[in-house]
Parts: structure tokens; C-alpha cells; sequence
């Protein structure tokens, strides 16, 4: 139990810091189901009252008189995450993401026989949102073609979320020559487009083995990878605007075929 003029004559940083360490260990035990232990906080709720940070006191009193628990927990999750911003020192988003394989070796995570070939893609922010929605999916492979930016570029990497590592990745020339090599691997290969004859989404039946082909974001797919592909396949839409965000398309693309196989 740290004394009132003890805590008074730390620095306001280290002050917040004691806060957020009692914060989440109480986030902790509310998450185990238990009872959260409210004398530290109550002790911090007068101790601030006397700094001039009624602000802060009027939250933990907040926390404190709460009674259902959902609201509690969430009342200390966003104050936790506030002071911690307040302080210069949020918590990153790779430090509370966390995962039931986060142990398990990458050979042991099964992946699906899912291909994703994305031609001509503009933004590097896409491609890494991208390869996060494939590694979280599971898909089998990303193959980029022509001017889409490459796993080591900055933006992709920031983007992706530490997730490019756990995706096989690769760069071909030549879209033609992709098509033909996935075909001879007998698989179905889809064009994301709208068009005359395309299949809706919502209607359309994944095979196992499918490579879907995302386009630049202005202009999608050349002419050349559409005469190529099995089929196209469009997200149906009730806005007036006819497109999604690549990387959202692709979401969309990634949990269809999860979801039917």
C-alpha cells in the first residue's frame, strides 16, 4: 500500500503508471470471474482529489460504484488505455493482440488450399491490410504481379501487423503465367470484378482449390487476367457506389470461402 505523500511526491508520470498497474491487475481478476479488490483505488480516488486531477478520481469513483460487471470492466479497460496514451506510453497493438496459436510452432497452423494473386495494386497499405486478413484466414499463398508493392516494402510491413511472416509470399512478372501455372495445379481461379456475367458472392460456390484475383484499385483487373479467369465474382452492393476498398473486398472474398468450406 503506497502512503499519500509518498504517491503526491512522485512525478505525474510515475503517478499514472501506479494507476494503470492497479487498473490491470483488477481488469485481470474481473476477467477471471472474481471480484475486483477496490481499497488501492479508492486510496488513489482521494490521493488525487488533493492533486488536482478530479478528473482521474471521478473515473475510479466511477469504476468503484459500478455494479454490473460488463461495464465495470469496460469503464477500466478505457481508462487504463487513456492514462496510458496520456502518459507518451500507449500499449501498441501487436502487445494486446493475442492469439490461441501465439505458441504453436507455424509448420502445425493447417492452412487452406486458398490462393490469393493480387495484379497491380497501388497502395502499400492495402497489400499489408491484405496479408493480415490472409494470415488470420489461413489462405495457402499470396502471388503479386506488376506494380504491387513487395512484403519487404515499409508500409506493408507496418500494416500487415507482424503477420507477413506467417504467409508465403511471392512475386511473378507475367499474370498470364500465373493463371496457366495455378490451372495446371488444377485450380479455379476467380476474378474480384464487376461486370457484365458476373456471379454474385453470396451465390457463388468455392471449390477447395480457387485463386482469387484482385485488381489495382482505380481500374481493377486488366482485360488480359479477366479472358483468363474460370469466373468473375462481385460483392453485391445496395449503395450508389458500385466498389469496396480492395482490402476490404478481399476480407469479404477470404470469410465467404472459409465460411462454405
Amino acid at each position: 500500500m503506497i502512503e499519500k505523500k509518498k504517491f503526491l511526491g512522485l512525478k505525474s508520470t510515475t503517478q499514472i503508471f501506479k494507476i494503470c498497474n492497479e487498473l490491470e491487475l483488477q481488469r485481470n481478476i474481473l476477467l477471471s470471474g472474481k471480484e475486483i479488490g477496490i481499497s488501492l483505488l479508492q486510496n488513489f480516488s482521494e490521493y488525487l482529489l488533493d492533486s488536482q486531477r478530479n478528473d482521474i478520481a471521478i473515473n475510479i469513483e466511477n469504476i468503484i460504484s459500478e455494479k454490473d460487471k460488463r461495464s465495470q470492466l469496460e469503464k477500466i479497460h478505457f481508462l487504463f488505455h487513456e492514462l496510458r496514451e496520456e502518459a507518451g506510453y500507449p500499449i501498441s497493438e501487436k502487445q494486446f493482440i493475442k492469439s490461441s496459436k501465439d505458441k504453436v510452432a507455424l509448420s502445425q497452423v493447417k492452412k487452406t488450399d486458398l490462393v490469393i494473386v493480387l495484379e497491380n495494386l497501388r497502395s502499400a497499405f492495402n497489400v499489408g491490410s491484405i496479408i493480415r486478413s490472409a494470415e488470420c484466414f489461413g489462405i495457402k499463398e499470396i502471388i503479386t504481379t506488376g506494380i504491387t508493392p513487395q512484403i519487404t516494402d515499409k508500409k506493408v510491413i507496418k500494416t500487415a501487423k507482424d503477420t507477413g511472416k506467417n504467409v508465403c509470399f511471392s512475386f511473378r512478372e507475367d499474370i498470364l503465367e500465373v493463371i496457366q501455372e495455378l490451372k495446371d495445379h488444377e485450380y479455379t481461379v476467380i476474378g474480384a470484378e464487376t461486370g457484365e456475367g458476373s456471379i454474385s458472392l453470396s451465390k457463388y460456390q468455392f471449390q477447395s482449390k480457387t485463386a482469387v484475383i484482385f485488381g489495382n484499385e482505380e481500374i481493377g483487373l486488366t482485360q488480359k487476367a479477366v479472358n483468363l479467369c474460370d469466373d468473375i465474382v462481385e460483392i453485391e452492393m445496395k449503395g450508389l457506389k458500385n466498389s469496396l476498398n480492395v482490402s476490404n473486398a478481399a476480407s469479404i472474398f477470404l470469410f465467404e470461402y472459409n465460411r462454405q468450406m
